[in-house]
């Protein structure tokens, strides 16, 4: 299903109060996912955009990964940025509206739920409070609390490409291997040329899950411990996200994730 035709679905069940009370939104998180949440936000608020965008809403939260080891804990961790389950999620959503209407919890990389995150969730989802609603993207459901799943609507939006193939595989694998920033951004700019402008999104989104693959590979195999398989982990989603922002040349961008790593 496209985003246009989800949003379709949760717009009429919310005009005729036939909306679930969670939905689990499965797709590119940081790309259609997110765009469908949007959308939806903006139907709640129609006359708060600019808070909704800038994700300052009083009466909507947002929760997503924390730390090295990027997992939504129940609690605040000492090295987080963020709040936890309890915090970000739960206690929140139980308080009165600011506004009187809506209130929404937005759950970002809901599949990196710790176990007892996803039951102090869950024990919400079960018994919600009034005009609440969740909204809880993903790439990867199956890593998801079954019952979490039961409870929900599940929307289906086209998921990301894999990861690179064939040559393109092999020149990022050795780039990386060397940490050459250089040859890295080149040929992430060979990749982009080739697509047309509607496609070049996939194809930076398919370019860092390759680099990821790496750093998942390396901890599998045991070749790095997994605190730095970690921090790689954070680095490379770190880096994913300013490309996508452009706010940085996109070798600068790799030579900045490289030296973490």
């Amino acid at each position: 299903m496209e985003v246009a035709g989800a949003y379709s679905l949760i717009s009429r069940a919310i005009d005729t109060g036939r909306q679930a009370h969670g939905y689990l939104i499965v797709g590119d998180v940081h790309g259609n996912c997110l765009e469908l949440v949007r959308l939806i936000l903006l139907k709640l608020f129609p006359d708060e955009q600019a808070l909704v965008a800038s994700k300052s809403h009083p009466d909507v939260v947002w929760l997503e990964p924390q730390g090295r080891s990027r997992v939504i804990k129940v609690e605040r961790g000492k090295d987080d940025n963020g709040p936890g389950m309890r915090d970000g999620i739960v206690e929140p959503m139980s308080a009165t509206s600011f506004s009187g209407g809506w209130k929404v919890g937005v759950i970002s990389g809901a599949d990196r739920m710790r176990q007892e995150a996803a039951n102090a969730f869950l024990k919400t989802l079960e018994e919600p409070p009034p005009k609440t609603l969740f909204l809880m993207m993903t790439d990867q459901p199956d890593a998801i609390l079954p019952t979490i799943i039961s409870r929900s609507q599940r929307i289906d939006l086209p998921l990301p490409p894999g990861i690179l193939e064939g040559d393109d595989y092999d020149e990022v694998a050795d780039a990386f291997a060397a940490k050459n920033a250089a040859t890295l951004a080149a040929k992430l700019a060979q990749l982009k040329d080739e697509v047309d402008d509607e496609d070049v999104a996939f194809v930076r989104k398919t370019f860092f899950r390759t680099l990821l693959s790496f750093v998942r590979q390396a901890m599998l195999s045991g070749s790095t411990p997994r605190y730095r398989a970690f921090r790689g982990i954070e680095a490379v989603e770190d880096a994913y996200r300013q490309s996508s922002e452009r706010s940085m040349s996109d070798e600068a961008v790799l030579s900045f994730m490289l030296d973490r790593i």
